[in-house]
């Protein structure tokens, strides 16, 4: 799939759900404000010896799952990658209480956009996490253009993923749809901004629109985890 059909069917999707704003930029250049990609070995180091598969990182069998819609041009979503996300990840999903699913969504800028795709096309590496945190932790001011798609391939090149493969993915109608289906799952369990948490267990759903501490986390996963 080329960026041509990717534009394309972002603006059918403006029009049809007002998902994303902005998208007849996506095509363009950014007008960068991050020149460069650095932190890659902290990112590795915080998912090391961590089971990922697609979109997850944890245990497949572990009781919970914990899905963050979030938008990587979101400033509130990197604060959360940077403060909650450790110690969720300490707390419940090395020790297989849970795992932690990423659904990238975009409705920010183009760079979010970008981001999206370029975090499924990630996914097929089963590395979505660690690229959404190293896009995070070199994350441009919001009211800009600033992720581009040289700045992504930067990222992929550090965390050791295979380039060739990831381009080829990021022009393809699986991320394409992956996206797509990402925003309609996140409208469908009333997400309304980034970040939103659907934690599921095998006695109901917790949703959370928005930012919480580590505790709103532990209290979710009392009532919906196992008895």
């Amino acid at each position: 799939m080329n960026k041509r059909y990717i534009v394309g069917a972002i603006v059918a999707a403006v029009v049809v759900v007002g998902v994303l704003v902005g998208v007849s930029l996506a095509g363009r250049s950014s007008d960068k404000t991050v020149s460069a990609i650095s932190g890659a070995s902290a990112v590795k180091a915080e998912f090391a010896e961590l089971p990922q598969s697609g979109s997850t990182v944890g245990k497949a069998d572990a009781p919970v799952e914990i899905v963050e819609y979030g938008d990587t041009s979101c400033p509130i979503c990197r604060d959360s990658s940077k403060t909650t996300t450790p110690e969720i990840l300490k707390q419940f999903v090395r020790t297989g209480k849970a795992k932690l699913t990423f659904r990238p969504v975009a409705f920010i800028s183009p760079s979010s956009e970008r981001g999206a795709l370029g975090a499924e096309a990630a996914a097929m590496q089963n590395a979505i996490w660690p690229f959404v945190h190293l896009i995070y932790a070199n994350q441009g001011p919001e009211t800009k253009d600033w992720l581009s798609d040289s700045l992504m391939k930067e990222a992929v090149t550090k965390l050791g993923l295979d380039v060739a493969k990831w381009q080829k993915d990021y022009d393809s109608e699986a991320v394409a749809s992956a996206f797509f289906k990402a925003d309609t799952d996140w409208k469908a369990a009333g997400g309304t901004g980034t970040p939103t948490f659907v934690i599921t267990g095998p006695r109901g759903t917790k949703v959370f629109n928005g930012a919480r501490g580590i505790s709103a986390f532990q209290d979710a996963i009392a009532q919906v985890g196992p008895a």
